[in-house]
């Protein structure tokens, strides 16, 4: 019973300490922790402070990934990656391959692009074939696009903030249209359904499927792959 009363009151305060932004920005700095999604914190803040790390266990759509464009040999082609992490996987694999593919990754979170700079410091080459953007990917826009033959979203819905919206051009709807705009015939769009958005996510996905703009074509562990439909 003691036990019970200890969990709910920890359950009661910490809903307390993270309905506050203040409170949990002085949470994460005093605990030397980084926040995984902005809407605690808010936007500035998560940009400031915010890295992940490679965390297969708790995150392992980055390496799934991998193993998806190993399995049917994809190389020479140009991919948009959301969401780089610090770890830049994407890129450093990429670099193995004989033929590279062109990959365009974007990052809100300063350390992680911080990381991406230090890496391209340590080797000139790792730039030649992976770019990486520190901006936010609700301000890209058709012109700030090339086409692309393969784009994951893996983070979609995760980050947007309806506060956010006059800073922005998109929502997450608007924003797989964007992508969707962008893809090049039998091109493919991936995504995460373990990711923590996928609630909300999902709905956009089966809305876009019931409009006739997407179908899906495959499946690879928890990777979602569709195609557009015309």
């Amino acid at each position: 019973m003691a036990y019970l009363l200890v969990d709910n009151l920890k359950i009661k305060l910490r809903e307390t300490l993270f309905s506050n932004r203040q409170f949990s920005q002085i949470y994460y700095s005093l605990s030397f922790s980084r926040p995984v999604l902005p809407h605690r914190v808010g936007a500035v803040y998560y940009r400031t402070k915010s890295s992940w790390d490679l965390k297969p266990h708790e995150c392992p759509c980055d390496l799934e990934f991998l193993e998806y464009l190993h399995k049917l040999h994809i190389q020479n082609q140009t991919i948009f990656h959301f969401g780089t992490g610090a770890h830049h996987i994407l890129g450093l694999e990429n670099q193995k391959l004989e033929y590279p593919n062109e990959i365009i990754g974007i990052t809100a979170s300063t350390p992680e692009h911080e990381e991406y700079v230090r890496l391209c410091l340590e080797d000139r080459s790792f730039s030649k074939y992976y770019k990486v953007i520190c901006a936010d990917i609700y301000n890209l826009t058709a012109k700030s696009l090339p086409m692309l033959d393969i784009v994951s979203l893996f983070h979609l819905c995760e980050f947007y903030m309806p506060e956010e919206a006059k800073f922005v051009h998109h929502d997450d709807a608007s924003l797989l249209d964007l992508f969707l705009s962008k893809l090049n015939p039998g091109g493919k769009i991936l995504f995460y359904q373990e990711s923590v958005g996928w609630g909300k996510a999902k709905n956009i996905v089966h809305s876009f499927v019931e409009q006739g703009k997407i179908q899906k074509i495959d499946v690879y562990k928890n990777l979602l792959i569709y195609t557009k439909t015309n």
